[in-house]
Formats: structure tokens, C-alpha cells, sequence
């Protein structure tokens, strides 16, 4: 249950957003429960397509403007804060489907990662984590991704992985 205090507070942040940041949480709320919808009944294959570029598991990032890194930044905090209001999970690879999907809409470049790494836990013995990132800044799935091994990467751009 939510207290008065906490709705209060709940409330200020959502006025202290600016009215872009405003549209994209109307915008970001429903497309995370289709996200997360398409990542549990799509096979792999057929949900990697809206990705991007395919570069297997190549380290790289692409050239932005000032403006599309401070664009892309503010993408990701509303993405972030959007994911900690629903109902349903909207973890790692959900976000980075909201933040492509507006990274798109701006045309920003990106490059998504995809990670795993082995773990000591008997009953789950390796785990998953996507980020999104824009220029050198992650603006999605930072905490934690310098754990995970790329096992797949992502882009915007067409680049030729020679």
C-alpha cells in the first residue's frame, strides 16, 4: 500500500518532468507491457530483427552530437523511471526496447549489447543483461553490465564486422 507521503512524492516527480518527458511516460508505459508481451512469446530470432544491425559480439560505439547524447541521456532516465511503475517486469531487455524505439523515433545511433555470465547458483547458472548505448554514455542497463561478456551487439548503423 502507498502512503500519502509516498504518493506526494510520486506526484512532484512526475510535475518536476518536462512536458516531453511527460508524453514520452504516456508513450513508454503501454510499449513496455508489448515489449516484455513480444520477449516472452517471440522466439529470439524473430524479436532480434527490431534491434538493429547485427555485429555478433563486437565492443564498439558510434559518433554522436552533444545534443543527441543529452537527448539520449534523458530518453534512458525516463525509460528507467517508467520500468520502476509497472505492474508487469520490465527489466534490462525491456528497457533497452523503450530506449531504441524512441532512439529510432530520433534518429540517435546506438549500440545495443546483449551479455551473459556464469554464475555460482545452482538454479541459475548464468545470467542475462542488455544495455543501450549512445556515444560512450550507457543509457540504459548500467548497473552491473561490466559483469557480462558481449555475446551479441546491436546498431542503428550498418557497419561491415570484417
Amino acid at each position: 500500500m502507498v502512503s500519502i507521503n509516498q504518493l506526494k512524492s510520486k506526484i512532484n516527480t512526475f510535475l518536476k518532468l518536462s512536458l516531453l518527458e511527460k508524453v514520452w511516460l504516456f508513450f513508454l508505459y503501454p510499449l513496455s507491457g508489448l515489449a516484455r508481451a513480444l520477449i516472452l512469446t517471440l522466439k529470439y530470432k524473430r524479436l532480434s530483427t527490431y534491434f538493429g544491425f547485427y555485429l555478433k559480439n563486437t565492443q564498439l560505439s558510434i559518433p554522436t552530437t552533444e545534443a543527441q547524447k543529452i537527448r539520449a541521456l534523458r530518453i534512458g532516465k525516463t525509460v528507467e523511471l517508467c520500468s520502476r511503475y509497472t505492474f508487469w517486469e520490465s527489466k534490462c531487455l525491456v528497457q533497452a526496447v523503450m530506449a531504441i524505439t524512441l532512439l529510432k523515433y530520433y534518429r540517435i545511433p546506438y549500440v545495443m549489447h546483449l551479455g551473459a555470465t556464469l554464475t555460482n547458483d545452482k538454479d541459475e547458472p548464468m545470467k542475462a543483461h542488455a544495455w543501450v548505448l549512445v556515444g560512450d554514455r550507457v543509457i540504459t542497463g548500467r548497473a552491473g553490465h561490466k559483469a557480462f561478456s558481449i555475446t551479441a551487439t546491436y546498431t542503428s548503423e550498418c557497419i561491415h564486422d570484417d
